[in-house]
């Protein structure tokens, strides 16, 4: 698990072909926020993909939860048991009311 901010990225599951992510994104300010997190998924045999995730159009409002799941692929390297999850960017923008 990973933590920034309002973003928590929860243990990913393995597919057989990849990895999904949880994410929840929280929004904990006064002011309508929209969000770009990338969150990068390293393992062992050279397994390195970045998911991305943008919360667009109104944005989240304070107080409010934005529960999502990311894919992560990397074609040809053998799916990690044990990934390593990093969050690479988190941007947050707070909107004008």
């Amino acid at each position: 698990m990973a933590t920034d901010g309002d973003v928590v990225v929860y243990a990913p599951t393995r597919t057989t072909s990849g990895l999904t992510i949880p994410v929840k994104i929280t929004n904990n300010g006064d002011r309508r926020a929209i969000y770009q997190v990338d969150v990068r998924i390293t393992g062992p045999g050279g397994f390195d993909a970045t998911a991305q995730v943008k919360t667009t159009v109104v944005g989240l409002y304070p107080g409010t939860s934005w529960p999502t799941e990311l894919t992560a692929k990397d074609p040809g390297k053998p799916v990690p048991e044990h990934p390593i999850v990093t969050i690479e960017k988190n941007t947050k923008q707070e909107l004008r009311s």
